[in-house]
């Protein structure tokens, strides 16, 4: 999903409370808690062996794979909740899907991916290991994800290919290049608004 840069904050609120409206699950359940992270710990070597350890004894390697690179034995077995195939993340990739900082990665070993078989380990490991386990993470995170068009990395490449092609077909007004409202009645700023999602 890329950042809708195009919409003011008031705008992107409207857009997550249309999109509640797609799960009755809004409407019935009560929202919880947010999460509160803890102060992040002073990452030394120490820590980060402790991190491998968890690693290890929390089986991350069944699907990241010993060296975190996504290739664990049952990761071509992986299913979302809707029962496609979905693959681990290469942790030595960097950045990581969640977000750059050490307190994303807490998050997502806290309460997990839903839909994913990335199940939460707030339970099984202590705010201390889940600490040290995001330490090792970003330890082994040693290469760059190659960029894309406008230093896009991984989905968010597809992402912005999706997005392109429904500003194209907006240029064109679902007539084509050559009628009334399409692409030659507009001028290029706006196109490349469009293009670019702003």
């Amino acid at each position: 999903m890329l950042a809708q840069l195009h919409l003011s904050e008031r705008e992107r609120w409207a857009v997550t409370e249309y999109l509640k409206t797609f799960s009755p699950r809004f409407k019935t359940e009560k929202a919880v808690e947010p999460l509160a992270i803890p102060a992040k710990l002073s990452v030394n070597s120490e820590l980060i062996a402790l991190g491998k350890a968890k690693y290890e004894e929390a089986g991350c390697g069944a699907c990241h794979g010993a060296d975190g690179k996504g290739d664990g034995p049952s990761s071509k077995e992986l299913k979302d909740d809707s029962g496609n195939s979905i693959s681990p993340t290469d942790l030595t990739l960097k950045p990581f899907k969640s977000g750059p900082e050490p307190q994303d990665l807490f998050q997502t070993l806290s309460t997990g991916l839903n839909g994913t078989p990335m199940p939460s380990y707030v339970e099984a490991l202590s705010a201390k290991d889940r600490w040290a386990l995001v330490a090792y993470v970003v330890s082994i995170a040693t290469r760059e994800q190659p960029k894309g068009m406008m230093g896009l990395v991984g989905e968010e490449v597809q992402g912005m290919r999706i997005d392109m092609q429904a500003a194209m077909a907006g240029m064109m007004g679902g007539r084509g290049m050559m009628r009334g409202g399409g692409m030659m009645n507009r001028d290029m700023k706006d196109m490349m608004k469009d293009m670019m999602g702003r």
